[in-house]
């Protein structure tokens, strides 16, 4: 029996008031079904009403093709109570749906904190500490999620809804694969590295490159302009596992990852401390103060500690 016929059986036996649960359960999940089916080619938001209207019209058009009966008034009340009970539940579902699109949770990484985060399709980020991540309780055809700071993503394959990740400066587009963003909005330059797979980076709407395994985009906000280069795979998301990992780094970024890392307040003159650049590799369990120490055994500098606050300077 196809669907409509179907369909026809369970109006007309809504008209008489015979109608079963089970018969109303399936006029209800077969209207659902269709929603799912189409939600996938909604355009915005105007097209996904269009198409509600257009399938709460087909249901009414039904009921008034179907024979004109003699038949009890009670019945007929009951039957126009349980096809609104139907719309209006169905109406619920919609709106709970479009809520759940929209509505956006947020979650922060502390001060030498990591944080996992399971996302509405079962992709995993983990937060370096200091980021925040900003995404919808419910996806819709486009997968995207907002990032501040540092995070290693894992996303869940789905040919049929891209995974994007914006930031301020730079968005990266892939369907399914794990890579870092860092995008610190106090730092000048954005980072995107691909563990496995592949990815697309763009500048707003702009293509800029497409990323491999192994590669790493660097954006520099003030040059507006990008570098490619090649990194070691196993070093691409130590943080993971509580390693502090900086290659060639400014001391703009040596001072934000301390501060992430540690909770403390960095104090430093960036025209004096602008001439280096630091690689570091240390594992996050060693203080603040063993950290300064290793830093300070390569590079001619000197700190003071008052509290939380740590004032850093150039050795003459």
């Amino acid at each position: 029996m196809h669907d409509q016929e179907k369909i026809a059986q369970i109006l007309s036996r809504l008209e008489t008031g015979a109608c079963t649960p089970q018969e109303l359960q399936w006029l209800h999940d077969w209207y659902e079904s269709r929603d799912m089916q189409t939600e996938q080619a909604f355009r915005d938001d105007a097209h996904q009403q269009q198409l509600q209207s257009d399938m709460l019209r087909q249901i009414h058009l039904q009921l008034e093709e179907t024979p004109a009966r003699v038949v009890p008034f009670y019945r007929k009340w009951w039957a126009a109570a349980a096809v609104l009970t139907g719309v209006l539940i169905t109406g619920l579902l919609f709106l709970q749906r479009y809520q759940d699109h929209h509505t956006m949770l947020t979650v922060v990484a502390g001060p030498g904190q990591q944080q996992q985060v399971v996302l509405p399709d079962s992709s995993r980020v983990w937060l370096n500490a200091g980021a925040k991540l900003h995404y919808p309780r419910r996806f819709a055809d486009v997968r995207t999620v907002e990032l501040e700071g540092e995070g290693f993503f894992d996303i869940q394959p789905d040919a049929r809804r891209p995974f994007e990740v914006h930031t301020a400066e730079i968005n990266v587009q892939v369907l399914g694969t794990s890579f870092d963003v860092k995008a610190y909005p106090m730092l000048d330059e954005t980072q995107v590295t691909v563990k496995t797979g592949m990815v697309k980076v763009l500048h707003h709407q702009t293509g800029l490159d497409v990323l491999s395994a192994n590669d790493q985009l660097t954006y520099s906000r003030s040059a507006q302009q990008y570098m490619k280069s090649t990194v070691d795979n196993d070093q691409i998301n130590e943080w993971t596992n509580g390693m502090i990992n900086l290659q060639q780094a400014g001391f703009a970024e040596v001072a934000l990852t301390l501060e992430n890392q540690y909770g403390v307040r960095i104090r430093y003159n960036p025209a004096e401390m602008k001439q280096d650049e630091y690689t570091l590799r240390c594992r996050n369990s060693l203080s603040v103060t063993q950290v300064l120490d290793l830093i300070s055994s390569i590079h001619p500098l000197q700190y003071d500690i008052h509290e939380h606050e740590i004032t850093i300077h150039r050795k003459n």
